[in-house]
């Protein structure tokens, strides 16, 4: 399969969701399948792509994680859509906090071995970047995420739960940071682009995150656009699976040229 036609049919897909969306009928089924697709679609294409390097490869043992980690996204949306369709329940607090919450250490894990195998050198401009980003999500996801989260009339357990995420959320900005560094590690290469495609994913995933902090009750009783926010979350998705997707491509196209060039 090409990029050009992989891209088109994510656009599709994307365009698709988006249309549903504006119809408002946020409770249809239809809808909620929309989120089960991508992360399960970003999921695969990271094993794809882990098959194409070899697990010896520390770049594979990087995206292994890292797939292993969207793949309990995955897990997360799947009991959040079975207890809010099929049983009417609310998702928050369930089962799926822990699956979501089990994917920010898995994705720290892919970054580090990642990180292992790129020497990154922290030029200023690398510095400003880092910092320039870090100041723009922290705050707001500290405030929101941690700091508002925290609600008296709640339980224990539930505070705990609902401050996780701002935790991992956090967490997720380094990982978005040290993503970025790794994309300009790349810049003059074949690989550039494509780890720009995870950095957007992460990044979107991210700001869809601190949406759903501030909005989380007009979301969970399907109130105004907040509901909208899933879109974040589903071209997130789609721009790492793409990511992946464009990393096994690379690697594969690379390896043809090579073998061409020795025979």
């Amino acid at each position: 399969m090409s990029k050009k036609f992989l891209l088109t049919v994510l656009a599709a897909f994307f365009i698709a969701a988006l249309l549903t969306y504006i119809s408002g009928d946020y409770e249809s089924l239809v809808n909620q399948l929309w989120n089960l697709f991508p992360p399960l679609f970003a999921a695969m294409c990271g094993v794809l792509t882990v098959r194409v390097y070899s697990m010896n490869n520390p770049h594979a043992k990087a995206i292994a994680f890292m797939s292993l980690g969207v793949f309990f996204w995955f897990l997360g949306d799947f009991i959040w859509f079975i207890l809010e369709y099929f049983l009417n329940k609310n998702p928050f607090p369930s089962i799926a906090d822990y699956f979501y919450l089990l994917a920010y250490p898995l994705l720290l894990v892919g970054l580090a071995y990642e990180l292992r195998s790129n020497q990154i050198k922290w030029t200023l401009c690398k510095t400003v970047s880092a910092i320039s980003f870090s100041i723009l999500f922290g705050i707001t996801v500290f405030y929101f995420g941690v700091l508002q989260a925290y609600k008296p009339a709640e339980n224990l357990i539930n505070n705990i739960i609902a401050i996780s995420y701002g935790v991992g959320d956090l967490i997720l900005i380094i990982f978005a940071i040290a993503i970025l560094m790794v994309a300009i590690g790349y810049q003059k290469g074949k690989l550039f682009s494509p780890w720009l495609f995870i950095l957007a994913g992460f990044t979107l995933i991210l700001a869809a995150d601190i949406l759903f902090a501030i909005y989380r009750e007009q979301y969970e009783n399907f109130i105004g656009l907040s509901r909208n926010i899933d879109l974040g979350w589903i071209s997130g998705f789609l721009f790492i699976g793409f990511g992946f997707f464009s990393i096994g491509n690379t690697v594969k196209e690379a390896r043809a040229e090579l073998l061409k060039s020795n025979s």
